[in-house]
């Protein structure tokens, strides 16, 4: 424990939303919500210890944290028990915020590893045969399944792009699953592979989406915004003013190959860059560019095992880390990456900045660890909802048990957590109060019907394909 943490301790007592423990903490009964599959409980977890990924609360070599109507009510040293409420021992294990996951297109996780090994089984053509044959029903199947395997790997919040986005079914096909399996999310409303150049982008379709989405409080949790087209679309400028009065935020993909360097350019050039604009790859940006996006507010998010498997080079993790431009990170697609392990990836990144800046030290692992925390919040503008075990933010947590082979005997916990932590390390998951893990194992979906509902439909679409 710093000194710091120490003296703020010493003044604040404990750490709670309404700066003290509250005088009465309510029964499991009462804490009891109607919505969604698996019920709000309150409780506290106890003997855990605590990255909150907030600076000003900081760490906790052992503490509680309480847990009330979905909010997290304090986070404090003291073992005090509470009566009437679940009490869950965290003794060996670390308590952080749920990851969140900043792109992912998820339709495309039916399509697990199916990217081959030749040019006409590429991901691109791959994909797009594909694509042509989900329904809206297989939209939800394939979100549910990559939502069912985030969550068993501690991801709690997922930013979907749905680049199959034929009709505005295929796009509220996220919603459903999202919240059916009880997650936080955000989904942004793309195009399709088959899309012609020459077709505007759906906007009415959008407003149907918005207005679903703004009428059902099931979706509250679940927010809507823009993928946008190419860089080089002839509609480009009319969707990004379209989106902003709209109030969407705006995710593309830019720079990503040689062959696109300059794209990031081109949209500070004709003032579309801002703080609602989230870059993804980024893999030939420019120091000028950089400097754009910087001076913009705008983020980018990498997704280093579907860049480098694809062949469109290393991601530039040094000099993004280096630029102070707010960074995310993302799983991209389970048909290059093969699984949604973001432990792996944020290994990977942390590895890749050493390496490219040829020191062992370059990198703090909780710098990378804040790319799937409270910085992937920051880029969904949702970083006083989540992203830290914070009192008043909801308790979207995880908790990790350090008694496992792999994940054991270290005095080092951010380097134990970016380095050695693998999904089945994953003891505890728990979304706005509602418990959707539990001694390793998942409540609120069905793993197995959600695989073989997965393999049935691969079959009967490669069948058709």
């Amino acid at each position: 424990m710093g000194i710091e943490r120490r003296e703020f301790i010493k003044k604040a007592g404990v750490f709670s939303a309404a700066g003290f423990l509250p005088t009465k903490i309510l029964s499991f009964e009462e804490g009891l919500s109607a919505e969604g599959p698996v019920k709000m409980t309150n409780f506290v977890i106890k003997n855990v210890q605590v990255l909150s990924m907030d600076a000003d609360i900081g760490d906790f070599e052992r503490a509680s944290v309480v847990v009330e109507n979905g909010i997290i009510k304090s986070v404090s040293e003291d073992e005090a028990d509470f009566p009437n409420t679940e009490i869950i021992d965290g003794e060996g294990a670390i308590l952080l915020p749920g990851l969140i996951d900043n792109h992912w297109h998820l339709w495309t996780s039916l399509l697990r590893s199916m990217a081959g090994d030749s040019k006409n089984e590429g991901y691109f053509p791959m994909t797009a045969r594909y694509s042509k044959l989900y329904s809206p029903q297989d939209m939800k199947l394939a979100a549910k399944y990559a939502a069912a395997e985030a969550l068993n790997a501690g991801i709690t919040c997922l930013n979907d792009f749905n680049h199959n986005a034929r009709t505005p079914e295929y796009v509220l096909a996220s919603f459903d699953a999202f919240s059916e399996a009880g997650m936080r999310g955000h989904v942004a409303y793309g195009p399709y592979r088959d899309l012609s150049c020459d077709t505007p982008t759906d906007f009415e379709g959008i407003k149907k989406v918005l207005e679903i989405i703004e009428g059902d409080k099931k979706y509250k949790n679940i927010s809507l915004g823009l993928g946008a087209r190419s860089v080089n679309s002839q509609f480009l400028k009319e969707d990004w003013s379209r989106a902003r009065e709209l109030d969407l935020p705006i995710t593309i993909h830019a720079s990503s190959t040689e062959d696109q360097k300059g794209q990031i350019s081109k949209l500070a050039n004709i003032g579309l860059l801002g703080n609602d604009v989230n870059i993804i790859h980024a893999n030939f940006i420019t120091n000028e560019e950089i400097s754009a996006v910087k001076e913009s507010g705008a983020s980018i998010t990498m997704t280093p095992y579907s860049e480098m498997r694809i062949g469109y080079g290393f991601p530039q993790v040094n000099r993004l880390m280096q630029s102070g431009i707010n960074l995310g990170v993302g799983v991209d697609t389970t048909a290059l990456s093969g699984n949604a392990d973001l432990f792996s990836i944020l290994k990977l990144l942390l590895n890749i900045r050493n390496a490219q800046a040829k020191d062992e030290f370059a990198t703090d692992p909780k710098e990378v660890l804040k790319m799937a925390t409270i910085n992937a919040a920051k880029i969904l503008g949702i970083e006083n909802e989540t992203g830290s075990v914070t009192p008043g933010k909801n308790a979207d947590l995880i908790m990790l048990r350090k008694d496992d082979l792999n994940f054991s005997a270290s005095t080092q916990p951010y380097h134990l957590v970016v380095e050695a932590s693998q999904p089945a390390n994953v003891e505890f998951v728990s979304v706005g109060g509602k418990i959707l893990k539990k001694n390793g194992k998942l409540l609120s979906v069905d793993g197995k019907e959600l695989v073989k509902k997965a393999k049935d439909t691969l079959k009967r679409m490669t069948e058709q394909v």
